[in-house]
């Protein structure tokens, strides 16, 4: 009998949690309940729990969002539901549907980690590489300095002597050669003195042979050319006339003062080179030819230019470089 009175009463029990479970339907509002039958306050549950009364406040409101993680909530709400005797499983049950999953949670958290980590050896490859591409950039650049500094860009090229001795070997093809056994042409001066002095004999004729003294004829290298040579040769003197007088009427002039040494080379329009080697400190180089002419400075800056008298600028040409002109200037 007393058995069959501790079943019933133990099943009655059951029920009121059962209907309790029922009614309450969050973890707050259970422990909410739980409190309230206990007669406590919310002070004293913070006090016996050393927690802040507005943490208890949040979690009998289920707002679990002020607290720090689900695992420190869970946490709270086990000893909160311990101390006041309150059903810790149905607590717990409700936890689990109010609060995130811990495990997704934290296999998002592992990931996220392991992306920020592959990102951060990707970003410190690719600052070594830039210092890298960085280093050689100096390395090429020193370099590149030590080589320039070790030419010394007052003295020509061998380009630029190559091309001064193909100049040099067309202006010797040009030059007409002179042919020792061409006929020489008396001047005229001396062959109308020769008329004089045969006038002069005939008119003398009548005189005594005593008084008249032979004239011996100068000795000349006259040399008498028929009709077919003269009419080569003449028009031949007359256009090496016209041409001496042409070139010589045609030529320019070029001055030149040098404060340091200085390579140059100068060529006039007929290809011939007037100028060409180093020229020292204080030298004055005076040069003629047929314009235009082809200038080639090894160090412009030093180098004071004058054509047909006129100042001429090398302002445009920085230091260091070979300066490539024609003057006059188109």
């Amino acid at each position: 009998m007393t058995n069959n009175n501790q079943t019933s009463q133990k099943n009655g029990s059951d029920a009121e949690q059962a209907d309790i479970l029922e009614a309450v339907s969050t973890a707050g509002m259970l422990l909410r309940t739980a409190r309230e039958k206990k007669g406590l306050s919310i002070d004293a549950v913070a006090t016996q729990l050393h927690l802040r009364p507005g943490i208890i406040e949040d979690i009998e409101n289920d707002k679990f969002d002020n607290i720090a993680s689900a695992t420190y909530a869970r946490g709270y709400a086990k000893n909160y539901a311990k101390y006041i005797e309150a059903d810790v499983d149905a607590v717990h049950q409700c936890l689990a549907q109010q609060l995130p999953d811990e495990t997704a949670a934290m296999q998002s958290f592992s990931r996220k980690t392991t992306r920020e980590a592959r990102d951060s050896r990707l970003t410190i490859v690719t600052y070594l590489i830039v210092l890298a591409l960085l280093a050689l950039l100096v390395v090429w650049w020193v370099q590149k300095d030590s080589m320039l500094s070790g030419i010394d860009l007052s003295k020509p090229t061998v380009e630029e002597v190559a091309a001064a001795n193909v100049v040099s070997q067309t202006e010797d093809l040009l030059e007409p050669e002179i042919d020792p056994n061409m006929a020489y042409v008396e001047p005229a001066d001396q062959l109308n003195e020769q008329a004089a002095l045969q006038n002069e004999q005939s008119n003398n004729s009548d005189l005594p042979a005593s008084s008249v003294q032979p004239v011996e004829p100068a000795s000349t290298d006259v040399v008498m050319l028929d009709n077919a040579q003269q009419n080569v040769v003449e028009p031949a003197l007359q256009s090496a006339s016209a041409l001496v007088a042409d070139n010589v009427a045609a030529q320019d002039a070029i001055s030149m003062s040098f404060s340091a040494d200085c390579w140059v080379n100068i060529v006039d329009a007929t290809g011939k080179t007037i100028v060409d080697g180093v020229k020292g400190v204080d030298r004055v180089v005076e040069a003629q030819g047929v314009a235009p002419f082809k200038l080639i400075l090894g160090a412009p800056q030093v180098v004071t230019l004058q054509f047909n008298g006129e100042n001429v600028s090398l302002a445009d040409f920085s230091e260091g470089s070979v300066a490539r002109l024609t003057l006059p200037k188109v």
